[in-house]
C-alpha cells in the first residue's frame, strides 16, 4: 500500500477506537453529540481511504498491464523464429 493509504488507515482507525469509546460513554450519560460527531468524521476518513486505496490500486493495475506489454514484446523480440 502507499504511504497515504496506509496513513489513512491509521488515521480512521485511531477515529474509529475514539468513536467507540464515545459511544459507551453515551450508555454511562455521556453526550450523544460528541459521539455523533465523532461517528460522522470517522465515516468520512473511512470512505476518504477507501478512495485513495481503489486509485492505488487501479494505478497499480495500470502499472503492471503496461509492464505486462513490455515484457511480451521483449519476450517475442528475442525468440529468432
Amino acid at each position: 500500500m502507499g504511504k497515504v493509504t496506509s496513513f489513512c488507515l491509521l488515521v480512521s482507525t485511531v477515529m474509529l477506537l475514539v468513536t467507540f469509546g464515545k459511544g459507551m460513554g453515551v450508555l454511562h450519560g455521556s453526550d450523544v453529540g460528541a459521539h455523533l460527531t465523532w461517528a460522522l468524521a470517522t465515516l468520512v476518513s473511512v470512505l476518504g481511504a477507501n478512495v485513495f486505496a481503489m486509485f492505488h490500486a487501479a494505478q497499480s493495475d495500470r502499472i503492471i498491464r503496461a509492464l505486462r506489454a513490455e515484457l511480451a514484446t521483449r519476450v517475442g523480440q528475442a525468440r529468432p523464429d
